[in-house]
């Protein structure tokens, strides 16, 4: 009986390889899908713009702060510490942006060249051109955004001697292409940035608003809230040609009216000065404030920035300490320059709102840091700040994260991409470069704008009237670093004004003795860059792909 069972399955067997092979060994399908059926589905062709979009940060990590003078970490394997003391080079670059960028320039450079022969809705021809307007113009948008980080993050003047940018890739490479791109001049990729942003204007609303017609919200309505805007793409050619006008980069030939006339066309745009409210300084508990141009979804229940940045007295990590150089930054409350180690009283109040210092009343009690008051002391812990200060801004107060509660109280997160003070303060910089303090261009004069701002931070104007232009370039680049602090620019600022003597200073907390009276600022952390570091490198890899020139010094 065994022996007939055996012929049997070798007789199917042998059946099978005669009969069935053929199919066998055909692939099977790897259940991916073709171009053409992308484009045959508009919600898979919207797929590579959602692609874009994911690409973008929902989180703070805080890195460019760390980076830059305003603070630093206690988490000793980071890779921002290797960085700012003497380890920034090709290879080793963790604010580099190159592969993730050039990554979502090819999603939407297929969307470009592909979604002309997609039908967007079959409800109506006037929907169909309105989805098709929209996605095109977010598409120019999304591009041009991710092209700016480029050329923040890697543009500089090349071995040859000449201020260059980023491969300019505006199509999809074909196998027969050559992947061989040079670097644009810089100049070439600000004008290839705003043609991008020109491009998105033509369709993109300052404000995602719905208007009562079913079919028109539906594509252009309060739905897409948390999605680019045309006020989003105005402040981001603010920002470009700012940049390109800057010191680091004023041999591009743009000029600094013309970014004061682009910022002035967010501040119209916006509506002027009038709706700004104190409320606005801590724009990050509120989503729906008018200070923000364009933010990530909303994520509730949230403790990971809490729990990365607590003292840990409340049961956080403390990974963020802001720097003695940041808190010396904040003027006394009529404006005037603070001295070096003043008290925290008379102080503008955004201090308060922004750092945590000894004595400051928060989550129901007192953070105190002076020696042997705790835990929240330097050195006491690992989690303990090494400055004397502890991050306040972006923190939800009412998390509490306590392991003995049966489960954590959590807060509401979200990314802001772009807020209106940073087009103000655009403005302020690129006015008072051009025609100083008072003239005005656009519709306003630089040390208006400062005026606004300091009102809204409740501090006089008094000050400002007896500077000149230099007196407010310190000014406004000082009010930089207070307003977006935290926010991802001081790094890139202070290299775009060519500051590398800033660059270099050590990074500074306070000492404070037990009776909170006694007090000494030190050293914390030395800062090795050289005067090529305001530049970043093109990736070292990429170096070796084919002749692509790598900026001096790397």
């Amino acid at each position: 009986m065994k022996t007939i069972k055996l012929i049997l399955s070798v007789i199917v067997i042998l059946s099978f390889i005669f009969t069935g092979c053929q199919d066998y060994l055909e692939p099977n399908d790897d259940n991916r899908l073709t171009l053409d059926i992308v484009l045959s589905n508009p919600e898979f062709a919207e797929g590579f713009i959602m692609k874009a979009y994911n690409g973008l940060p929902t989180n703070y990590n805080f890195n460019e702060a760390i980076a830059s003078d305003d603070a630093v970490t206690n988490d000793p394997a980071s890779n921002i510490v290797s960085m700012v003391t003497g380890g920034w080079n090709a290879q080793n670059n963790p604010l580099a942006t190159w592969n993730g960028s050039f990554e979502r320039i090819l999603y939407l450079n297929t969307f470009l060249e592909n979604m002309d022969g997609v039908e967007w809705s079959w409800e109506s021809t006037m929907q169909n051109e309105l989805f098709a307007k929209k996605l095109r113009a977010e598409a120019h948008a999304l591009r041009a955004w991710y092209n700016f980080n480029l050329l923040q993050a890697h543009a500089g003047v090349g071995k040859n001697g000449e201020l260059l940018g980023f491969p300019i890739v505006k199509e999809v490479l074909d196998q027969e292409d050559n992947y061989e791109i040079p670097r644009s001049s810089f100049a070439d990729c600000v004008d290839f940035i705003l043609s991008d942003c020109d491009e998105a204007l033509k369709a993109l609303p300052n404000k995602w608003e719905d208007t009562g017609d079913a079919l028109v919200d539906q594509v252009n309505g309060a739905r897409n809230t948390n999605r680019i805007n045309g006020l989003a793409v105005r402040l981001l050619k603010s920002k470009v040609t700012l940049y390109a006008a800057s010191p680091s980069y004023s041999a591009s030939g743009f000029t600094m009216e013309q970014a004061a006339l682009a910022a002035a066309d967010v501040i119209n745009a916006k509506g002027g000065l009038d709706g700004l409210k104190v409320s606005d300084l801590e724009f990050y508990n509120n989503p729906a404030s008018s200070e923000i141009i364009w933010a990530s979804a909303r994520q509730t229940n949230q403790t990971n920035w809490e729990k990365n940045n607590f003292p840990p007295s409340l049961f956080g990590e403390g990974k963020t300490g802001p720097s003695q150089n940041l808190v010396d930054a904040f003027p006394m409350a009529d404006g005037t320059p603070a001295q070096p180690g003043a008290p925290y009283e008379n102080r503008d109040p955004r201090l308060a709102k922004y750092i945590l210092y000894n004595g400051a009343s928060y989550h129901g009690g007192t953070i105190y840091t002076y020696s042997g008051s705790g835990i929240d002391a330097p050195g006491v812990d690992k989690y303990s700040t090494k400055t004397g200060y502890y991050l306040r801004k972006f923190l939800q107060e009412g998390v509490d994260i306590d392991p003995a509660l049966s489960s954590p109280v959590g807060g509401q997160h979200f990314y802001t991409y772009a807020r209106y003070t940073e087009a103000l303060l655009n403005f302020a910089e690129a006015a008072n470069e051009s025609v100083g303090p008072n003239d005005v261009i656009g519709g306003y004069a630089a040390v208006q704008i400062v005026e606004a701002i300091w009102n809204r931070a409740g501090i006089p104007n008094t000050y400002l009237a007896s500077l000149d232009q230099a007196g407010l370039r310190e000014v406004i680049r000082n009010e930089r670093r207070i307003e977006l602090c935290f926010e991802g620019h001081r790094f890139w600022d202070i290299r775009r004004w060519g500051l590398t003597n800033v660059m270099s200073e050590s990074a500074k907390g306070i000492s404070i003795a037990p009776d909170q009276v006694t007090m000494s600022v030190v050293n914390v952390e030395g800062r090795n860059y050289d005067s090529h570091h305001k530049y970043g490198p093109i990736p070292y890899a990429e170096t070796l792909k084919y002749d692509l020139i790598q900026n001096e010094g790397y």
